[in-house]
């Protein structure tokens, strides 16, 4: 019964993968992904499957889309990458604790201030996992490293994954008041044996 009290546990909550093509991208480019979000989520992270043939500076990014059909940059984080000729996953550095609210949907984006490969999928596919769900309608284009700004729609799925703290379903929460309860219940019949020996 202890078994079934096990939380869920961090690490890959999201994986929009594998990737079957490579968007070339010059420097001040970039593309995101976007994802709906249908449970409150916190993230420790996220990684595009991208390279820098060169290497350099990656930026990692959040957006959230406006009522205008523009988006609104909530997070951005650079980190060095180094020159590489085979995409694999690049990420964010250590735990970003970024909350995902219910309800809303954000774009994850990714820019280089050098050259940068970044794997997408098309045609698009449905994908969802622990309450994060892949928008399929295209994924979104950036411009500038320095300061950078929304330029647009395109019309495929970008490689993402994100990191975080599953959240466990109904069903786990049942699992686990059962499991607390058997435990408990053992604890209270070993305590009454005890005392039943000692009288």
């Amino acid at each position: 019964m202890a078994a079934a009290c096990v939380p869920a546990h961090a690490g890959v909550i999201f994986d929009l993968s594998p990737t079957n093509s490579v968007s070339n991208r010059p420097s001040d480019d970039g593309l995101g992904q976007g994802v709906s979000v249908s449970t409150t989520t916190t993230i420790s992270g996220f990684s595009f499957f991208a390279n820098l043939p060169d290497g350099g500076d990656g930026k990692f990014m959040i957006w959230e889309p406006t009522s205008d059909g523009d988006q609104t940059l909530l997070f951005s984080q650079t980190v060095g990458i180094a020159a590489s000729d085979t995409p694999s996953w690049v990420s964010t550095a250590a735990n970003i604790d970024f909350t995902l609210d219910a309800g809303s949907t954000y774009y994850f984006g990714f820019i280089g201030d050098n050259f940068i490969d970044v794997g997408f999928l098309f045609p698009t596919v449905p994908y969802s996992a622990n309450g994060l769900s892949a928008v399929e309608t295209g994924n979104s284009n950036y411009n500038t490293f320095a300061a950078p700004t929304y330029a647009g729609g395109g019309g495929a799925e970008v490689g993402l994954q994100i990191s975080g703290l599953a959240t466990p379903e109904p069903s786990t929460w049942v699992m686990m008041g059962l499991g607390f309860a058997g435990l408990g219940f053992s604890g209270w019949r070993a305590q009454r044996k005890t005392a039943a020996l000692a009288a």
